[in-house]
């Protein structure tokens, strides 16, 4: 079978498309809605997973409550990470946290359009 040189550079084309659309990586941004009582309390969140290298995970600051936030999160995190931690701290107050797998925070962003927390921090002493 002879292709034509159009035939030629369209096949180019769609092969290259092709793989360039495996190599992307997909990324869902997923909004973050965190209140606390008292505000005023820092948001930091946590990837964790048992497959990393590393067990010191990072902790990502996100601000300060009131939180509305985006997060730009690979999907291939959303499915590999055993848990997603977010913790409020806030001087004079017990830090409290909370977690999610990649589905429960995939789950919460589609049904209620972002990713709710309002923590009753409890002071300390």
């Amino acid at each position: 079978m002879s292709f034509t040189p159009v035939m030629r550079a369209t096949l180019v084309l769609f092969i290259i498309a092709l793989i360039a659309s495996c190599a992307t990586p997909t990324v869902r941004t997923v909004p973050f809605r965190i209140q606390s009582d008292p505000l005023g309390g820092y948001v930091l969140l946590q990837v964790r997973s048992d497959a990393a290298d590393d067990p010191d995970y990072d902790w990502i600051y996100l601000g300060n409550t009131p939180l509305d936030a985006r997060r730009a999160i690979l999907s291939q995190d959303l499915n590999r990470a055993d848990s997603f931690v977010i913790r409020v701290m806030k001087e004079g107050y017990h830090d409290q946290q909370k977690s999610w797998t990649g589905e429960q925070i995939v789950r919460e962003a589609q049904s209620k359009g972002g990713v709710y927390w309002n923590p009753r921090l409890v002071p300390a002493g």
